[in-house]
């Protein structure tokens, strides 16, 4: 005699199901909330390292300005004890004069050679001399109390010096943490953003110049596009054939165990026909339950998939929310002219159109800078390019909107990776600490052709920066 499918409760089933229902949705919640935890803490690190990066550039404008007082002061300082040093040496002779004449009795002076008359008439000329020798020593009194402040002031002002160049240490070094902060915050797609570097340093040795770059940057750029595009349509495909596969065999194998029983209850008819309605009451039973069983596993991989896709737009809407909330202005690049911040701080050397040492036109500007000074973005943007690139040494290029690119060259160290968005103000790199006179690059392109940046930076009217 076969044996009968053994009874299974459909309440357990359903219980189970819905405790299984509960986990997937708390795990979705958990996901969910460490997306958005990811997400405000890549927000509150660009803040706090545009708020660093401005404190660090504000030292440094405030350390030139000190230094440039300081000079100023030992220039006077020289001058007064020049001017100090040749009125005591006016002096030596009158005071030796006087000092002699004193020395000498009334009696004595009845002896000298000359006539009383001369006589007379030289101690009348000293007695006269000895009120503007009085105002003199009194002046001279006053240089030298002049002098002595001066000295103290500069050594005031060194004091001063010391203490802001420790405050800008320490700036940098938050600063440095910071940006290890946010590098380990951004670890997760440390890998994507490699192979990107791999590919943009590949073309930065095929290309032929910097056009060429921005095109091939441009291409390759589409080509990201594409590809995540075809990747999401097939892995679509690919979940939405899955589903179907696995509909169909539980069909068929529903339809598989429904013909199996009906052969066995025929079989068994004859012989159990006691037993028959008892069998038909477990038949009805396992049927339900399995058909239970199987909408629920339906409806729970519907709402997995339903709960991914939650989480991946979550995770966008807060990147998005994030890049949104800390954009500077919200206004597209064509209308920042006249308002962009300085990459760094200082004076420009060398201004847009200049013919250089080779001969060569500049396509950008110099600014001269403290030695390991602040560099920033200065708009929104997203890094396209990073690295070194022939003659420009350490080079990064910022992709805006419109067709506009930010090209930043002549720092020691780079702090961006290539595919990284950056808000306005936030630091991106620093000077070295070697050269004589550290300068920075800077080179505004639109759709490709060079454009004076000079016109897009703030005025700035500071005697550091010049």
């Amino acid at each position: 005699m076969a044996q009968g499918l053994p009874a299974v409760d459909p309440n357990q089933r359903l219980r189970e199901l819905e405790a299984e229902l509960d986990r997937s949705r708390a795990a979705h919640d958990e996901i969910r909330s460490k997306a958005a935890n990811l997400a405000e803490e890549t927000g509150r690190l660009r803040g706090d390292m545009v708020k660093a990066a401005r404190a660090a550039q504000e030292s440094e404008d405030l350390l030139s300005e000190l230094e440039f007082q300081l000079d100023d002061l030992r220039e006077r300082e020289e001058s007064r004890s020049e001017a100090l040093k040749r009125r005591s040496q006016q002096m030596v002779g009158v005071l030796t004069a006087l000092q002699r004449l004193a020395w000498r009795p009334t009696e004595a002076l009845i002896a000298q050679p000359q006539s009383p008359a001369d006589t007379v008439r030289s101690a009348i000329l000293l007695r006269a001399a000895v009120p503007q020798i009085e105002q003199s020593a009194h002046d001279l009194r006053g240089e030298i109390d002049s002098v002595t402040r001066l000295r103290a002031e500069i050594g005031e002002q060194k004091k001063r010096i010391a203490a802001t160049a420790a405050r800008l240490e320490e700036e940098h070094e938050r600063l440095k943490d910071m940006v290890d902060r946010k590098s380990q915050v951004q670890r997760a797609t440390e890998e994507e953003r490699r192979s990107a570097e791999l590919r943009m340093r590949d073309l930065a040795a095929q290309a032929e110049d910097l056009r060429d770059l921005l095109a091939r940057l441009e291409q390759e750029r589409e080509r990201r596009v594409a590809e995540a595009a075809a990747k999401a349509a097939a892995e679509k495909a690919a979940r939405e054939a899955e589903l179907a596969a696995q509909k169909a065999a539980h069909d068929a194998e529903l339809a598989a165990q429904k013909a199996a029983r009906e052969a066995e209850l025929a079989a068994q008819k004859a012989e159990q026909q006691a037993a028959a309605e008892a069998k038909e009451r477990e038949k009805a039973q396992a049927r339900a339950a399995r058909e239970a069983e199987i909408a629920a596993q339906a409806e729970a991989r519907e709402k997995q998939l339903v709960a991914q896709k939650a989480t991946e737009e979550a995770e966008q809407a807060a990147r998005e929310a994030a890049a949104t909330r800390l954009t500077r202005t919200g206004k597209p690049f064509s209308q920042m002219q006249g308002h962009l911040p300085f990459p760094a701080r200082g004076r420009v050397v060398e201004a847009f159109g200049q013919v250089n040492d080779v001969g060569h036109q500049t396509k950008g500007i110099s600014i001269q800078t403290r030695k390991g000074a602040q560099v920033i973005a200065p708009h929104d943007g997203q890094v396209v390019f990073a690295g070194p690139f022939r003659g420009y040494g350490l080079l990064l290029i910022l992709e805006h909107s419109e067709g506009y690119h930010t090209l930043l060259a002549g720092m020691a160290r780079v702090d961006s990776t290539v595919g990284q968005r950056l808000t306005a103000g936030e630091p991106v790199g620093v000077m070295g600490q070697d050269d004589a006179k550290p300068a920075l690059y800077l080179e505004l392109r639109h759709h490709g052709q060079p454009v004076n940046p000079l016109p897009w930076l703030m005025a700035r009217n500071n005697k550091a920066s010049g």
